[in-house]
């Protein structure tokens, strides 16, 4: 009797998924589309993506045709695409480029895509923000008004988990082989999310005009959806750069941040103290409450839980960012290994690759060329970095690893343009063969296995 329960429960569940497979729909928006079609077909597509984001469920998919999706007519403190609606773990929400299709979200208020939903992917998708239409100033001016305007701070694809409740935050997003471009606030953002990943996709001259201290590619305040062993967020084979900003952080009046790849505060602290890199700026502590409050005090927020999870930031291709080419802030359990990063801290002066206020952090296998008089890393109050095997071509004395190499990585080419950049390794490279295979990733940059033969190279490309 027991083996027949059993068996009766595979076959249930295996009815199920085929149930689930069955029943998925295959939505289409197109930019010669409307609403007011079925959306069931390309000759029935839909207009706007926001329709789509309405009917999808559980294990949709919703195929994106050419055109430029804007916000919503009349106004302009909003998002173009708002994904509310979520997956499941046997069956998750896919938004994707058509095939041969090139779709082009242009946002001109606050994010291109806001997801508060779990279990996404979104694929192939370009988004285009308005810095090409902001003069400096006009955003300086907005800076110190106390109404922020979206599109000074447009932010491409946000992740956004402040906006629900602590049973009730996103988590299983992917977002692949996408273009994130002239944003004004943050590129690829991940705020109070868990399982997120980012992958394949270019991140370039974001962050410029915002108040709020943005970044090409950024996680905060992760918020633990579990505690399971492995990797909870992966960076990985990404290109990022020129991301920097213009506009002093408004909580501490400076130039702050425009980094490359941050991963920022997942720790509980939250007792005033050093908020930026280069520790110039603190933020005044909360003042003590009145003796007698005339109202009561707003309930008590449900504390952040302890995070647990790792990280894992590889074979991504930084440069010409205005702060670092990657870092840690009051974060734990990061793995930046095998990164290539050149000429970063533009702007603010960040070094390319570090951990700050920041615990068991490994650093492996990166090729780190700063800018001239630029700085390879930097070491504050961090607990438990393993710093080794990396490559760099000016000695440093911060940080230094028994493997270590100061060395010229011998690069195919380096542009001012990293698209036009080789950042392959040239023969006679001593960073070919090199590397550690402790936490290696299994390819490089392009896709290619790692190692190729017997022995890993160093940097974001195997050879």
């Amino acid at each position: 009797m027991q083996k027949l329960s059993r068996f009766a429960a595979r076959t249930f569940l295996g009815l199920a998924l085929a149930s689930t497979s069955l029943l998925a729909a295959t939505w289409h928006v197109d930019g010669k589309g409307d609403d007011t079609r079925a959306g069931t077909s390309p000759a029935t597509a839909f207009r706007t993506l926001q329709k789509a984001a309405d009917l999808v469920a559980p294990g949709d998919t919703v195929l994106i045709g050419d055109g430029f999706y804007t916000d919503p007519v009349g106004t302009m403190q909003s998002s173009v695409l708002v994904i509310a609606r979520s997956g499941r773990p046997d069956a998750w929400i896919t938004w994707r480029a058509a095939p041969g299709q090139h779709p082009e979200l242009r946002p001109s208020g606050w994010n291109g895509i806001l997801i508060t939903g779990s279990y996404h992917v979104l694929e192939g998708l370009t988004i285009t923000g308005g810095n090409d239409s902001i003069y400096l100033q006009e955003a300086i001016t907005d800076a110190k008004t106390d109404k922020p305007n979206g599109r000074f701070n447009t932010n491409g694809i946000y992740v956004n988990g402040r906006l629900m409740g602590p049973d009730t935050k996103p988590h299983h997003v992917i977002i692949r082989h996408c273009t994130v471009r002239k944003c004004g606030g943050g590129g690829l953002v991940g705020i109070q999310t868990d399982y997120f990943t980012v992958e394949d996709c270019q991140v370039y001259e974001n962050a410029w005009f915002s108040r709020y201290g943005c970044s090409g590619i950024t996680t905060l305040t992760n918020w633990a959806f579990d505690d399971a062993p492995g990797y909870h967020v992966v960076i990985q084979r990404n290109l990022v750069w020129n991301n920097r900003t213009l506009v002093p952080w408004e909580k501490i009046g400076k130039l702050s941040d425009g980094n490359s790849i941050i991963m920022d505060v997942t720790d509980n602290e939250e007792a005033a103290g050093a908020t930026n890199p280069n520790a110039d700026a603190t933020l005044a502590a909360k003042p003590a409450p009145a003796a007698a409050p005339v109202a009561p005090p707003p309930p008590a927020k449900a504390p952040r839980p302890v995070w647990r999870g790792r990280t894992l930031i590889a074979n991504n291709v930084s440069a010409h960012n205005g702060g670092s080419g990657i870092h840690t802030f009051r974060t734990k359990h990061v793995d930046i290994v095998h990164n290539t990063t050149y000429w970063n801290g533009e702007t603010v002066g960040y070094a390319e690759i570090f951990a700050n206020r920041s615990e068991d952090v490994n650093i492996l296998n990166n090729i780190l060329v700063p800018r001239p008089a630029g700085k390879v890393t930097t070491n504050n109050k961090n607990t438990d970095v393993r710093w080794d095997y990396n490559l760099y071509p000016v000695a440093q004395t911060v940080l230094t690893g028994p493997h270590d190499l100061v060395a010229d990585p011998l690069f195919v080419n380096m542009a001012p343009d990293p698209t036009q950049s080789d950042l392959r390794l040239r023969p006679g490279s001593p960073a070919l063969g090199s590397a550690t295979p402790d936490l290696a990733p299994p390819t490089d940059a392009t896709g290619r296995p790692r190692p190729a033969g017997a022995l890993h190279d160093r940097g974001a490309f195997q050879h």
